[in-house]
């Protein structure tokens, strides 16, 4: 391993949380502690993704990356790998980049044959792209549907009635 790779490691964890990751250099080299430190780091991630003040689309976006990243942080077989590509998916969101052309030959071939089977369009979708900002969505779109202003629904969930204007209209 690279010699500097303990202090990048550290100094990148201080980011998130200050002294208290101050001298963890040698923890660098434990897969253990390591994913315990990166758990930790996308715990604050997905926390502070929330509250962005950006469209529902590109929160969905940010989320969907943070919540992967720590999807693989769980998996029987860590990837490092795996979880730097939801971490570089997560920084191009943030940065604006969105993906562009046509959706992935495997996606649409799925699509294709659960559609053929008799598979709802939205039903598709919303297994496509599980992450809290589509369920808030769906929830507030449910809520309003049960007769709720959204002035009752941002109390319901504890969010700004401007949160919830949003994420209804799909800003």
């Amino acid at each position: 391993m690279d010699p500097t790779y303990e202090m990048l490691f550290e100094t990148t964890m201080m980011l998130f949380f200050g002294d208290d990751a101050y001298q963890i250099a040698g923890q660098a080299y434990n897969e253990k502690y390591r994913k315990e430190w990166y758990r930790k780091s996308l715990k604050k991630i997905i926390k502070r993704v929330q509250g962005i003040d950006t469209t529902t689309k590109h929160r969905e976006s940010i989320a969907h990356y943070a919540e992967h990243a720590m999807e693989a942080l769980i998996e029987k077989h860590f990837s490092e790998t795996k979880l730097s590509l939801y971490l570089l998916g997560l920084v191009g969101s943030l940065l604006g980049f969105v993906p562009t052309g046509t959706t992935p030959v495997y996606l649409r071939t799925f699509y294709t044959e659960a559609a053929s089977k008799g598979a709802d369009e939205i039903e598709l979708m919303v297994n496509y792209k599980k992450n809290s900002v589509s369920l808030r969505r769906r929830i507030v779109n449910q809520l309003r549907g049960e007769g709720l202003n959204d002035f009752q629904i941002a109390l319901v969930l504890n969010m700004s009635e401007h949160q919830v204007k949003k994420l209804r209209k799909e800003l």
